[in-house]
C-alpha cells in the first residue's frame, strides 16, 4: 500500500524527469551493497552474532534511496533543478524529499574491500579473505562482496607483568588483574576493558594518567588460531601520571569570574573545605555541600566529577557550569584545587502557552496555562510554581454518531513546591556515595471538568512524595501520602433520565474519598545493538491506615468512613513493558504489552472511577474509541447518546498488547502497519455492568482485536499522527462470530461508518 500510494505521489516526476539522461558518462548511480558470507561448516565455534549485518551496515557510502529499483528521491532532486544558496520552500521541500546522488565505481569497491578486511581482523578472523566487484544495470550499480572469514583466533592465555614495588605499581596490578579479556580476540572488547581500567586508575586518583599509558601485547606465535595476551604498563609513563592526587580546597564563585590562587605556597591553608563566594547572598552553602560529590582530603575520582556536573545541571539553577580542576602551586605538590563557576538564570519567571492537546481517549482540543515560578525559593534551589489552566476537548478520532454529549470543559489550579533532598528526618544522603540528588515534591491541586450536557466533576489532590536515581537510567517514585475527592454536581435532566433507564450510572455520582500511598519505578530506554528495552511499574494502596483507625472506632456504623465520607479500599498494580527492535536502518518493529490489575476489599466493590483502567482510543486499541470496549463482553452497542458518552466503560483488570511495524520513508514522512489487542474486565462486581464483565478464566476469548495503518509527519519538534483502523474481533457478540473478518465489505457505506475508525494524534503512539 505505502508503495503504491507513493508511485501515485511521484508519477508526474517520474514522467518528467529521466534519469538517465541526467547522470555523467561512464558514471553509475550507487543501488546498495550485498555481502555474500561464505563459512567452512569444519570450522567451529567464535561466530559473531549478525555478522553479515555488520558487514553490510560498515559498506560506505549510503545509497540511493529505491522504489521498486528506481532512484525516486535522485529523479526529485533532479526535477527541482539546480540548488540554491538561498533556502526558500524548494529547498527546504528538496531536503525533506529528494536527495544527491550517489555514484559507485572500482576505486570505492576496492576501498570498501579493505574496510571489511580490517573488520575482520578486528574480530579475529586473521586468516580471512574478501573480494569484490561491480555490477552494473543500465543507469545503477551494485558492489557485490563476498566473505570468507576462515577460522576466528582466540585468546587462551593471559600474562599479567608483574611492575616494580610502589603504590602506582601495585595498584596497576591490582586492577590489571581484573581485565576481562574475551574468549576470542575482539578489538572493541579489549578496547573496551582498557578504558574500564583506565576509569579504576583515574577514580584512585591518577589524575594524569592516560589510556594509552596501558600496554596491551597479542602474541600470535602459536600453534594453530591461538593467542596470548599481556597486560603491562607502558615504558617511561610521565612522574606526574604514577602520583595519586587529592583534592584540596573547594571554590564555588556565583555570577563572577574564576580567580586562581597563585599565593606563596608557604601561605597555603590545605583542607579548608567549601569557600563560597556569592556577593548578593543568593545561594546557601547546604546545596553546593550535597551537589559535589567529593570533599578535601579525599583522593580524585573521576566518576565524582561527572556526578557533580550532572547534579548542578539537574537544580536547574545556572545557564553555565565551568569547572577548573588546578595542581596546587608546590614543589611535588599532589593536591588539586577545585573551582566552579556557576552563572545563574533568572530567579522568578511567568510563562503563558497555549497549545493543541490530544488525550488517549480519542479527545482533541486547546490548553492555554499560566503559571509562576521561582526557582530558588528559599536559597536552596527549591523550585515552587503556582498555575492555572483551561482548556475545551472534542472527540477528534473514532466514530461521531453526536456531538451533543462528547465535548469537556475543564478548569484547574495548581500548586507545586519541589526540594532538591530528601525532607524526612530518618533520610540521610550521603554526598560522597549517592549518584544524583533526589527530589522531595508537594502538590496540590483542584479541577473542575464539565461533562457537557451530562455532568460536572469537582476533584481536589494533593500528594507528598519523593523521587531518586539509581544506577543507570532506574528511576524510583515513592509518595507516602496521597489525597484525592471527586464530587459530581449539576446533573443535566439527560442525565437524571439516563440513571432511571439505567442504574448503574449512579457510580459517577458516588464520592470518592481516596487516601493511600503508592510507588512508581521506571526504568529508560536502554540500547543493545538493535534492540530497545524499557518498563513502568507502578503500585497503589488506599484505605491501608484508615482501616486501622476503623478499629477503634466503637460506633461499628461509623466504619469505613473518614469525616462523614466513605473512603475507598483497594490496591492497585500495572505493569507496562516496550520494546522495539531495529530491523534496518528505516524499518522497525515496536511492541507494547499492559497487565494492570486493581483488587478492591473492605467496604469497596469496585476500584475508584477515576483510579480504574480503559481501553480504546488513539494510544490504545486504535479501532476502537475510547472506552468502547468492555468490560468483558459488555458492549454500549444499542445504548442511548448519552450513556455511549458517560465513559463509564472501566474496569478493575485491563490486558493489552500492541505490535506495530514502522516504515521511514524519509526525514519527514513514515508509515506504520499495527495490530492491537485487549480487553478490560471487573474484579468481582458484575452489579454495574453485567456477568460477562467479571474476569474469568476465558478472558483470552474476551479480547478485542484491530489493526491498520498508520501515517506520520515528523515536523522536529513534535510528530503528527493519523491512524486508520477497524476492528479484527468483537468480544461483544457471540463467541463463535467474534472474528469479523468475513464482514468486511469497503464497498459498503454502512459498514465503513459503523467500523472505519480514524484517529489523530501528536506523538508516536507507543
Amino acid at each position: 500500500m505505502r508503495k503504491l500510494l507513493l508511485l501515485i505521489l511521484f508519477v508526474q516526476v517520474f514522467q518528467a524527469c529521466k534519469v538517465a539522461d541526467k547522470i555523467p558518462p561512464q558514471k553509475r548511480l550507487y543501488g546498495g551493497a550485498e555481502v555474500k558470507v561464505v563459512k567452512d561448516d569444519s570450522l567451529k565455534g567464535g561466530e559473531v552474532p549478525e555478522f553479515k549485518t555488520i558487514l553490510e551496515d560498515a559498506t560506505r557510502p549510503s545509497p540511493n534511496t529505491m522504489l521498486f529499483g528506481y532512484p525516486y528521491k535522485v529523479a526529485f532532486n533532479y526535477w527541482l533543478g539546480p540548488k540554491k544558496k538561498d533556502k526558500g520552500f524548494k529547498e527546504w521541500f528538496r531536503k525533506r524529499l529528494g536527495e544527491e546522488p550517489v555514484f559507485i565505481d572500482s576505486y570505492l569497491v576496492d576501498q570498501n574491500v579493505l574496510n571489511l578486511q580490517s573488520i575482520l581482523h578486528s574480530y579475529g578472523y586473521f586468516d580471512g579473505r574478501v573480494s569484490g566487484d561491480l555490477e552494473e544495470k543500465n543507469v545503477l550499480g551494485f558492489a557485490k562482496y563476498q566473505v570468507e572469514p576462515n577460522e576466528r583466533y582466540q585468546i587462551d592465555s593471559v600474562i599479567i607483568d608483574p611492575p616494580s614495588e610502589g603504590d602506582f605499581n601495585e595498584d596497576f596490578l591490582s586492577f590489571s588483574q581484573h581485565f576481562k579479556f574475551p574468549k576470542y580476540f575482539d578489538l572493541q572488547k579489549i578496547k573496551e576493558e582498557r578504558q574500564e581500567m583506565y576509569n579504576s586508575m583515574r577514580n584512585m586518583g591518577y589524575y594524569y594518567f592516560r589510556p594509552e599509558y596501558i600496554n596491551i601485547q597479542i602474541d600470535s606465535n602459536r600453534a594453530g588460531t591461538r593467542l596470548s595476551a599481556k597486560v603491562a604498563p607502558r615504558e617511561h609513563i610521565p612522574t606526574t601520571a604514577k602520583k595519586r592526587y587529592q583534592i584540596n580546597n573547594i571554590y564555588v564563585n556565583i555570577d563572577k569570574p574564576t580567580v586562581i590562587n597563585r599565593r606563596d605556597s608557604s601561605s597555603f591553608d590545605f583542607f579548608r573545605g567549601l569557600i563560597l563566594d556569592d556577593p548578593n547572598k543568593k545561594y546557601k552553602e547546604k546545596i553546593f555541600l550535597d551537589a559535589i560529590a567529593f570533599r578535601p582530603g579525599v583522593l580524585y575520582n573521576n566518576d565524582a566529577v561527572s556526578v557533580t556536573s550532572n547534579r548542578l545541571l539537574s537544580l536547574g539553577n545556572f545557564r553555565s557550569i565551568q569547572s577548573q580542576f588546578t595542581v596546587v602551586n608546590r614543589l611535588d605538590s599532589t593536591l588539586i584545587d577545585v573551582y566552579y563557576n556557576l552563572q545563574t538564570n533568572k530567579k522568578k519567571t511567568i510563562n503563558f502557552e497555549t497549545n493543541a492537546l490530544s488525550r488517549s481517549s480519542g479527545l482533541a482540543g486547546t490548553q492555554v496555562s499560566l503559571s509562576w515560578k521561582n526557582i530558588n525559593t528559599f536559597k536552596g534551589a527549591e523550585r515552587i510554581e503556582v498555575g492555572v489552566n483551561g482548556n475545551f476537548e472534542f472527540q477528534l478520532g473514532g466514530k461521531r454518531v453526536d456531538t451533543e454529549y462528547n465535548e469537556n470543559y475543564r478548569t484547574g489550579a495548581w500548586t507545586t513546591l519541589q526540594f532538591p533532598r530528601f525532607i524526612a528526618p530518618w533520610i540521610k544522603i550521603d554526598p560522597e556515595n549517592s549518584k544524583v540528588l533526589p527530589r522531595t515534591l508537594l502538590r496540590i491541586s483542584y479541577e473542575n471538568f464539565i461533562k457537557r450536557g451530562l455532568y460536572d466533576l469537582n476533584s481536589a489532590s494533593a500528594e507528598w512524595g519523593y523521587a531518586w536515581t539509581r544506577g543507570r537510567g532506574i528511576e524510583h517514585a515513592f509518595k507516602p501520602f496521597k489525597f484525592t475527592f471527586v464530587k459530581s454536581s449539576n446533573l443535566t435532566p439527560a442525565f437524571v433520565e439516563e440513571i432511571f433507564l439505567n442504574p448503574q450510572l449512579l457510580e459517577i455520582l458516588n464520592n470518592n474519598l481516596i487516601i493511600g500511598s503508592g510507588y512508581e519505578i521506571v526504568i529508560t530506554p536502554t540500547s543493545r545493538k538493535k534492540s530497545t528495552f524499557s518498563y513502568r511499574g507502578g503500585v497503589d494502596a488506599a484505605g491501608t491506615l484508615l482501616t486501622l483507625f476503623d478499629k477503634l472506632k466503637k460506633d461499628e456504623s461509623k466504619r469505613g468512613e473518614f469525616f462523614g465520607e466513605l473512603y475507598s479500599q483497594f490496591v492497585r498494580v500495572e505493569n507496562e513493558v516496550r520494546y522495539r527492535y531495529e530491523l534496518s536502518r528505516d524499518v522497525s518493529w515496536a511492541n507494547r504489552a499492559i497487565v494492570g490489575i486493581g483488587a478492591p476489599y473492605g467496604n469497596s466493590y469496585t476500584l475508584p472511577f477515576v483510579n480504574q483502567f480503559f481501553v480504546g482510543g488513539n494510544n490504545s486499541l486504535r479501532a476502537f474509541r475510547a472506552r468502547g470496549v468492555g468490560p468483558g463482553t459488555y458492549t454500549t452497542e444499542g445504548k442511548s447518546n448519552a450513556e455511549k458518552f458517560v465513559a463509564t466503560n472501566t474496569g478493575d483488570i485491563k490486558i493489552e498488547f500492541n505490535t506495530e511495524l514502522r516504515y521511514k520513508l524519509n526525514s519527514l514522512f513514515s508509515t506504520a502497519f499495527f495490530v492491537d489487542a485487549g480487553n478490560i474486565w471487573m474484579f468481582k462486581d458484575p452489579y454495574i455492568y453485567d456477568e460477562g464483565a467479571v474476569f474469568s478464566k476465558n478472558f483470552m476469548k474476551e479480547l478485542a482485536v484491530g489493526g491498520g495503518i498508520g501515517f506520520r509527519l515528523d515536523f522536529g519538534i513534535f510528530v503528527f499522527r493519523i491512524d486508520v483502523a477497524t476492528p479484527f474481533r468483537k468480544p461483544w457478540l457471540e463467541e463463535s462470530n467474534r472474528w469479523v473478518f468475513d464482514q468486511m465489505s469497503l464497498k459498503s457505506k454502512e459498514w465503513r461508518r459503523e467500523n472505519i475508525i480514524w484517529n489523530f494524534a501528536v506523538g508516536l503512539p507507543f
